[in-house]
């Protein structure tokens, strides 16, 4: 098994810990859910699902930047390789993109690939290849469904672009793994 760098980085700083039943990640809990879990939460109230996933992924990746702009300040107290986790969180857009793209994989919610991006207008299409949602939705339910499925990745998404914009926005599910696309396809704006 391969550790995203990400991930790597995080435990080097110890802000990653697996211990005695307990996740943290930049000191907060987490918890690992079984994709048929999320999918369940998901089918209760799919609205309500995609505001607190938007809400808690923009709180989530603003943690992950304030943080690391302190070890970024830091330089002199903490060794270089915080220092470059604080340059490539906050300082270049490419760099920006980069890590919310292996702290999505983190999440474990699939590969984020941007395939294009318009910061000037606040727009991106987002693709998710293998959708952990959408796979677990077609081996439960052994057919596709009518549309997409994915509110909770949506959600994520929103909150992720939210912050990278610096205004809210939304996010809307185009085409979906689980209705027979190739891929999850997701608008941002």
């Amino acid at each position: 098994m391969t550790l995203s760098p990400i991930l790597k980085k995080l435990m080097f700083v110890r802000q990653f810990d697996i211990d005695q039943g307990k996740i943290k990640v930049l000191g907060d809990r987490e918890i690992m859910l079984h994709a048929s879990a999320l999918l369940e939460l998901q089918e209760i109230d799919e609205s309500k699902v995609y505001d607190v996933a938007k809400k808690s992924g923009k709180a989530n990746i603003s943690g992950a930047v304030a943080h690391a702009k302190v070890y970024g300040k830091m330089k002199d107290v903490f060794i270089e390789e915080i220092k470059q986790l604080g340059k490539k969180i906050g300082e270049t857009d490419e760099g920006t993109i980069k890590t919310l793209q292996e702290l999505f994989d983190i999440y474990g919610l699939g590969e984020l690939v941007i395939a294009d991006i318009d910061n000037k207008n606040k727009q991106a299409i987002v693709e998710i290849k293998d959708s952990t949602i959408a796979d677990e939705y077609l081996k439960r339910k052994k057919g596709p469904s009518k549309g997409g499925i994915c509110a909770i990745t949506a959600g994520v998404i929103a909150g992720m672009f939210s912050y990278i914009f610096g205004k809210e926005v939304d996010c809307v599910e185009q085409k979906c793994k689980a209705s027979g696309s190739s891929n999850c396809m997701f608008k941002v704006g």
